[in-house]
């Protein structure tokens, strides 16, 4: 938030069961956090990041 929050007007955090998220900008999903029975997949930040930038018009 503190680098892109001057561009984003609104955000909402939904909990989901056991710890799950997604990252959605208009709709489309840019990020999640998945599990696997072997592990918890967290989303990479440098490519969350990417994909908020490139919604807001931000260089990378």
């Amino acid at each position: 938030m503190s680098r892109a929050g001057e561009h984003i007007e609104n955000f909402k955090l939904t909990p989901g069961a056991h710890g799950k998220f997604d990252v959605i900008i208009d709709g489309t999903v840019v990020a999640e956090h998945r599990h696997t029975p072997e592990a918890h997949l967290f989303p990479d930040l440098q490519d969350m990041m990417k994909a908020i930038n490139e919604r807001i018009g931000q260089p990378a």
